[in-house]
């Protein structure tokens, strides 16, 4: 009897580890839907056309459903904080074509944002990719060729006609709102 417990003990050890070594380096997240549609456990994780993770759960929560993901460790940043979900048959898309936020956290919980809007961008997102990858490196060029000296030296000269004028408090407002704006643009 002894050796069986030994030997069950032992199984469950081996399991254990080998269901660790597996899973390492994999992020788990729920995503909250209105509604699941068709999707089931073992269904594709897609996101830009790639699959990066699976559906391990669906759970109905109170009238709505919450899908269990897994993203694989090579993909375990497919996910972002602002990323749109939408469920295209048997596949959640993940779409990431305007988000700007971190990676998620192993264990997050994630509402997906259904109204019709988030809906279109989430479905048709990857067909504008193109297009507001061009708007960003457009935008980002003319941020670089922004003179931060020549722009403060023309607030500089606008603060001093306006303090001639005496309407200090704009010229302090004007100051403010370039000191804020640079903060913004240098992060």
């Amino acid at each position: 009897m002894r050796k069986v417990a030994v030997v069950l003990v032992l199984a469950v050890a081996v399991w254990l580890g080998m269901r660790y070594v597996a899973h390492r380096g994999e992020v788990k997240a729920t995503v909250v839907f209105r509604s699941a549609g068709a999707l089931q456990q073992g269904d594709p994780v897609v996101e830009s056309g790639q699959t990066v993770g699976r559906v391990t759960r669906v759970t109905p929560l109170g009238g709505q459903s919450a899908v269990v993901v897994r993203l694989s460790p090579p993909h375990r940043r497919a996910i972002v904080t602002d990323s749109l979900f939408g469920v295209d048959g048997r596949r959640l898309v993940v779409t990431n074509t305007f988000a700007i936020g971190k990676p998620i956290e192993d264990g997050a919980v994630l509402r997906a944002r259904e109204d019709p809007v988030n809906r279109w961008l989430a479905k048709f997102g990857e067909a504008v990719q193109p297009l507001v990858a061009k708007m960003k490196r457009a935008t980002d060029q003319k941020l670089d060729a922004v003179d931060a000296d020549a722009l403060r030296a023309r607030i500089d000269t606008m603060e001093n006609e306006l303090m001639r004028s005496n309407r200090a408090a704009e010229a302090r407002e004007l100051r403010r709102k370039l000191n804020r704006w640079l903060d913004e643009v240098r992060r």
